[in-house]
């Protein structure tokens, strides 16, 4: 029997550990150990954001695994010595090489990093360190990242972001961004804290969607919005199929972690289900397509949510959407909707009630339809409703007020919608806009409008769509300054053609056309087509306003064909240029001239009101007198009962010789607005009015207005160097 087996146990248990540690076997073995556990919990982290696949992170576990008995064996008989790495070869009890440097202190740093991963373990796996569930939680839920590499998938992971908001809402004292806000923010590539502090959200809940087929990969992160820390993460890996289970989930997961401060019960509610992929698919896309407010795409959200609803007939939430894309495509009808429109949203929006009867949605869309129905008792009850299943719903919030500010008697309502607006939707262009006109509105207060817009640059630094309505709103109720900074703000944002567009109408306000004009060829150099044929308007408006018709005449001659509001265009400038037969042929092109005639062509000045006199000098001048007195006594009726067309109320009394009523309107407008958009002077019957002693008064105060406005125009003018409205 060999000395070795001869000793006691525990004598040769001692002799085993004195070797390991001799040739360093535990130093090797528990920095291995620390070296794998901190590299595959880093890969656990950034994996699954950079879409990594799963068996990747396993193949490393099982690398790993597979590497330490190798670790443990080139520890053994290998060592590190004066000479680099040897074979060790000493006998029994003969010391090893010794090394100098971080050899010498290596079991220390071994212990100390093995504490701190330990220690790192703890707080990870508690709540320490994590922030604490603020006590008014407000959550924005950040688009979701589109990780599948197709660019055509987008609508799908704003969608799933969306769904995440609807469910949220729901949670009595959780404030919950809305869409327009939180996704306001896309591309920008902002900091989480700098996105939660200007949206004024605590928490900040982010994630990125890879979908192949129909399987579906979702990470999720909820982020504290005062530290930028990570308060949870998590995946979810599923079918299509199970779509409605994952997002219960993430609610649920996004609820418990920052919800504890909610005051009252959830509403629970059992959302509808969908079955049909594609049907969820159309969804998504239609909701997309809503979301842009252009006919257009209007058309679009419809189509999508008419083939959603087909595929399945018993998809409540496409049903809601349907109706409320249907009343939205109504509004904006630069393509007109259907003369059902109305029914049918109507008939969609009961339809999603009958399959779900607590879809706030649905309560607001049908509220909506009630509304323009002239049926105020009833929208109002569908609007509480609404609201009361979702505090949260921005839409329902929003019609609302729009509701109550339309009559005197209910218009103290709207104040505290709006404030609970503005905290849900902080960074809506409709909201601000809204905001400028109630200040432009207000005579209380002179700075007010200066204020509002000073506020609304700050909030759309960023963002040149929302600039664009507050510099309309600006612009529109005669604040020509105001709406001057804004241009310079859209010009900073990046929009140099939205810039010089607002620019020009602005410098038209305060009768400076030769800068209107300078400013116009600009946007017709650098503007894209669209962009051209608005600045090829204006220069042709421009040359007319300035009685430049050898100008015009030439502008005219390179104009795109005749269609359309084109020819009414044409009529309304040869009958300045009293070429009324020609006139006459543009107008029987254009076929009969339209109710709304006097403002139904947009932003232009035949928008403003100047139409109908102009059509009324045609047809007196070519024998259809009779049926001028006719269209003018209609539109003098109609006329007097809108508050809203003063100025066209104002053009047709000018033009039917009628001083004292034109001026009296005209009066109106000045003590409402400092100027007011699209009068102008020069035009024919409004030169009827010079001479009458009130109106002369009226266009002196008017004069020095627009020098005082051109003056700190200038000034601002000074500080566009290197932006687009910088001009040669």
């Amino acid at each position: 029997m060999s000395a070795e087996h001869e000793r006691p146990p525990a004598a040769r248990a001692r002799s085993l550990l004195h070797s390991l540690t001799e040739r360093g076997v535990l130093r090797v073995a528990a920095s291995y150990a620390v070296i794998a556990w901190l590299a595959l919990q880093i890969a656990s982290v950034v994996f699954d954001p950079l879409g990594v696949p799963k068996w990747v992170l396993t193949a490393l576990i099982i690398a790993a695994a597979a590497g330490f008995p190798l670790a443990i064996a080139l520890a053994w008989f290998l060592e590190v010595g004066r000479h680099g790495i040897e074979l060790d070869t000493a006998a029994e009890g003969v010391p090893r090489p010794s090394a100098r440097g971080l050899r010498h202190y290596a079991d220390a740093i071994v212990i100390g990093v093995l504490l701190i991963a330990v220690v790192a373990l703890l707080v990870r796996q508690s709540d320490l360190g994590k922030p604490k569930p603020p006590e008014n939680p407000a959550i924005a839920v950040l688009p979701f990242e589109n990780l599948s590499g197709d660019p055509a998938q987008e609508y799908f992971s704003d969608g799933l972001a969306q769904e995440m908001l609807d469910r949220l809402g729901r949670v009595p004292g959780l404030t919950v961004i809305s869409r327009a806000s939180s996704f306001s923010f896309k591309g920008k590539g902002l900091d989480p804290t700098t996105v939660a502090n200007r949206l004024g959200a605590t928490t900040l809940l982010v994630g990125g969607v890879r979908r192949t087929g129909s399987h579906l990969k979702l990470t999720a992160q909820l982020v504290d919005g005062a530290t930028g820390r990570q308060i949870w993460s998590g995946s979810f890996d599923r079918e299509l199929t199970g779509m409605t289970e994952v997002q219960e989930e993430l609610a649920a997961v996004v609820i418990d972690a920052i919800a504890p401060a909610a005051r009252g019960e959830i509403i629970e509610h059992t959302f509808s289900t969908v079955s049909n992929l594609n049907a969820y698919d159309l969804y998504l896309l239609g909701r997309s397509a809503q979301e842009t407010r252009f006919g257009e795409r209007m058309r679009d959200a419809v189509s999508y949510l008419e083939k959603a609803v087909e595929a399945d007939p018993k998809f409540a939430k496409a049903h809601a959407a349907l109706s409320r894309a249907l009343l939205l495509w109504t509004n904006y009808q630069y393509v007109p909707a259907p003369s059902d429109a109305m029914q049918r949203a109507e008939a969609h929006a009961h339809q999603a009630l009958a399959l779900d009867p607590e879809s706030s949605e649905a309560h607001a869309a049908l509220g909506t339809v009630l509304r323009d129905q002239g049926n105020a008792a009833g929208a109002t009850s569908e609007y509480r409703r609404a609201l009361e299943l979702n505090p949260n719903n921005a839409t329902a919030l929003w019609d609302y007020s729009v509701l109550v500010s339309s009559d005197p008697r209910t218009e103290k309502a709207k104040a505290p919608l709006m404030e609970r607006l503005a905290r849900i939707d902080p960074r809506s262009p409709v909201l601000w806009q809204s905001r400028v006109l109630d200040a432009a509105e207000s005579r209380k207060d002179d700075g007010a409008l200066s204020r509002e817009v000073s506020q609304a640059i700050n909030v759309f630094a960023d963002d040149a769509a929302g600039l664009r309505l507050v510099g309309l709103a600006a612009r529109i109720t005669g604040n020509a300054v105001d709406a001057y900074r804004v241009c310079l703000a859209i010009a900073r944002a990046g929009d140099a053609q939205a810039a010089l567009f607002l620019a020009v109408r602005t410098w038209i306000l305060v009768d400076d056309l030769d800068r209107a004009q300078r400013t116009a060829e600009k946007l017709l150099r650098i503007g894209d087509e669209s962009r051209r044929t608005v600045a090829q308007y204006l220069l042709r408006e421009i040359a007319g306003l300035k009685g430049d018709f050898s100008t015009w005449n030439r502008l005219e001659a390179v104009a795109k064909p005749l269609e359309g509001s084109r020819n009414f265009e044409r009529a309304f400038w040869l009958a300045i240029q009293e070429r009324y037969p020609e006139a006459a042929q543009s107008l029987d092109r254009s076929g009969t001239a339209p109710d709304n005639a006097f403002g139904g062509l947009g932003c232009c000045l035949m928008g403003g009101g100047q139409l109908l006199p102009a059509i009324l000098r045609i047809y007196r001048a070519t024998g259809r007198g009779r049926e001028a007195d006719l269209m003018a006594q209609a539109n003098f009726g109609k006329l007097r009962k809108d508050p809203t067309s003063a100025l066209d109320l104002a053009a047709l009394a000018a033009n039917d010789s009628r001083q004292d009523e034109a001026v009296r309107t005209l009066r109106r407008q000045f003590d409402h607005f400092p100027l007011v958009e699209y009068f102008h002077p020069g035009l024919p019957w409004f030169r009827n009015l010079a001479g009458n002693p009130d109106y002369d008064r009226l266009m002196a105060e008017r004069d020095r207005r627009i020098v005082r406005a051109q003056a700190e125009m200038l000034q601002i003018e000074a500080q566009a160097r290197g932006t687009a409205l910088e001009l040669p």
